[in-house]
């Protein structure tokens, strides 16, 4: 496999209908999942070694590919309803601004604006829950976010409960329903998916398998391998990092 710098890319790639964007590691350079959970564990004031330890264990899971997504939403929506909303927004502004403003570099933006410049509805399908990543996904200005879905009760609280996961085989239902009154899986024809993660093997594979073009964005070593043996286009949009609660505490000082 012959890798190509995102400059020579964009030179040769072709108009297509949708182009789908994972964000974590893919589109940002940091895990904003990851910042965003520790982030509210530095604000809830107990018990926080205790819920430090528990998202390093997840995110550990997740590198490995193993995570059960089940306890790591179950864990998310606890977290986040542990919080009054109007408090969580003003959070969620102070995240954004210290952890992912800063992060968002040039080159991604590029990749995606080409895609929109061309007619192609640019669509953020990630796992993590929408609550986070919509400021996120405006930033880019993408068209559509497909993201999972925490519960809300009739006054926009937090239930603590979750309404559907986009992880792995979810990722490829979000995209089906997506696509459902948008010309069905025919739609995918000429369709992109990037990626960094052997998390997103079942959609990269799904949209190959349904003549879209799987593309491997920065990815990590599993997925590189398989990329490569594939004939997947690699790309290298810049080096990643993983959360920790050291980011926070850096930026707390």
């Amino acid at each position: 496999m012959v890798e190509q710098n995102s400059a020579d890319q964009l030179k040769t790639m072709k108009s297509k209908t949708f182009a789908f964007f994972d964000l974590d590691h893919t589109l940002l350079p940091v895990d904003s999942s990851g910042l965003w959970s520790y982030f509210l564990i530095s604000k809830t004031g107990e018990d926080q070694q205790k819920n430090i330890q528990i998202e390093k264990q997840f995110d550990e899971d997740y590198v490995k590919g193993v995570l059960d997504i089940v306890k790591f939403e179950d864990f998310q929506m606890a977290l986040l309803a542990r919080f009054p909303r109007k408090e969580l927004e003003q959070f969620r502004k102070e995240y954004i601004e210290k952890y992912i403003i800063p992060n968002i570099k040039p080159n991604a933006v590029e990749l995606v604006e080409h895609h929109k410049k061309a007619g192609d509805t640019v669509v953020i399908v990630t796992a993590t829950y929408r609550f986070v990543v919509e400021p996120i996904a405006k930033l880019f200005g993408a068209d559509t976010l497909i993201a999972a879905e925490p519960d809300e009760d009739e006054n926009g609280e937090f239930t603590g409960k979750w309404l559907w996961h986009t992880f792995k085989e979810g990722k490829i239902r979000a995209v089906n329903k997506f696509v459902e009154d948008k010309g069905g899986l025919s739609a995918l024809k000429n369709s992109f998916f990037y990626s960094d993660s052997i998390n997103d093997l079942p959609l990269l594979e799904y949209i190959s398998e349904h003549g879209g073009s799987a593309i491997a964005t920065n990815p990590d070593k599993a997925l590189t391998v398989i990329a490569e043996k594939r004939g997947w286009e690699i790309m290298r949009l810049f080096p990643v990092r993983e959360a920790s609660m050291e980011n926070i505490s850096e930026k707390a000082t």
